[in-house]
């Protein structure tokens, strides 16, 4: 079945190639459809239709605050059988940076795959990895986040809001399908998907607990956004920066004037500029930008954040390992990446089994070359996810989690 896998990520990666706070449980308000309802279909053509069949709900979910929002989510159900015995189990693949326009979306993209418009570029690096699961009879579902795709800015690496839309997309993808309410569910994710996964699989008891959840694999995870920022800081991706504040700015006005009073007409247009760009054009356009030539008085964003105390609150109120996952769960990062520092991702670990969680911790092989440029990041992530997916294989199997806590 490994060796399916494996070869079915080879020739996805060649086809991919030719195609341009307190966790607490939300009540709806009244009239509200519940987190998690389905509340549109449509069918979703894409790239390998004999491989899962597809269609793209639009399910409600929560805000931050509990208000209600509806948010997007493709829905991948296999033609392969599930043969391991109870119902099909669901991975809720939670996706890596996309961007901040709403064309980003990996419901927007071409087959799946990728898409272009004037000026952007929507590609989805991660298909391959959906539809290996999907061929090994484990249905998938990739949401679009809040705000990305539907009305409203992208709360990018909000860990609360991406941790409600995930969890949501679960109860979506089972309603959907038709399965059973207590079916298998599992979290998984790299980079910005290894943080909404690691923040699912924190909430899933108290926002989530009518799922069954099995696991969580989460790889190169920003569980401590402060630490994340420094190193993001003048790197091929800086401009990812501007996805995170346009989020904040959005659900705080407090946040949102700090920002403004402290940025330089540069650094506004830094923001404008993020909230429409998909990561691609991010890098043409603003790769390697410091965040000292954004500001008024040549400040770095962490600097701002000592001299404003709302923008330093508010990274640490989205800090992972405040809360215990109910699950096994897999935390994977390199030594070597350059964007999201594996000691932050260690220390996450360290706290999940201080808590006492079932915690494998695997430092990934790397890249140190052209440290900034994101060859740190990128490159595990080829070879993470596979794992990733094996791991919650297993859960899915009986198998016992690994524990390497001690």
């Amino acid at each position: 079945m490994f060796v399916k896998i494996r070869f079915l990520l080879s020739s996805l990666a060649l086809a991919a190639s030719l195609v341009l706070p307190p966790a607490t449980a939300v009540a709806a308000p009244a009239g509200a459809p519940s987190p998690g309802t389905v509340t549109a279909s449509a069918p979703f053509q894409h790239l390998l239709p004999a491989n899962s069949s597809a269609r793209v709900l639009t399910y409600s979910t929560t805000r931050e605050d509990g208000s209600p929002v509806a948010a997007t989510a493709t829905l991948y159900e296999p033609t392969a059988a599930w043969t391991h015995g109870g119902p099909r189990p669901t991975i809720v693949f939670a996706p890596g940076t996309r961007g901040q326009g709403d064309q980003c979306a990996p419901s927007r993209s071409f087959l799946g795959v990728s898409s272009a418009w004037p000026g952007s570029v929507n590609f989805n690096y991660e298909y391959q990895f959906h539809q290996a699961a999907a061929a090994a009879g484990m249905r998938v579902i990739v949401p679009d986040y809040i705000g990305l795709g539907t009305p409203g800015a992208h709360t990018y690496v909000n860990n609360i809001e991406e941790a409600h839309a995930v969890i949501d997309a679960g109860r979506a993808a089972l309603q959907a399908s038709g399965a059973p309410a207590d079916a298998p569910i599992a979290f998984a994710g790299y980079s910005q998907g290894g943080g909404a996964a690691a923040a699912a699989a924190e909430f899933a008891e108290a926002y989530g607990p009518d799922l069954n959840v099995r696991g969580t694999y989460a790889g190169a995870p920003p569980a401590d956004l402060e630490r994340v920022m420094h190193a993001v800081n003048g790197s091929a991706i800086a401009h990812v920066l501007g996805y995170a504040i346009n989020g904040f700015a959005e659900r705080d006005p407090q946040f949102r004037d700090a920002i403004l009073a402290n940025f330089n007409d540069r650094g506004k247009a830094f923001l404008r500029d993020a909230a429409t760009s998909c990561i691609g054009e991010s890098v043409a356009t603003w790769g390697f930008t410091r965040t000292q030539t954004l500001t008024a008085h040549g400040e770095s964003l962490e600097e701002l954040s000592l001299k404003e105390p709302i923008i330093g609150e508010t990274l640490r109120h989205q800090k992972l390992g405040q809360h215990t996952p109910n699950a096994p769960i897999y935390i994977a990062n390199s030594p070597t990446d350059d964007l999201i520092p594996y000691g932050q991702a260690r220390a996450l670990a360290g706290a999940y089994c201080q808590a006492g969680a079932t915690v494998n911790f695997v430092a990934e092989p790397g890249t140190a070359l052209a440290p900034g440029a994101a060859l740190g990041h990128a490159v595990p992530l080829m070879a993470s996810v596979p794992k990733g997916l094996v791991y919650l294989f297993d859960l899915f199997t009986h198998k016992p989690a690994p524990n390497n806590c001690a």
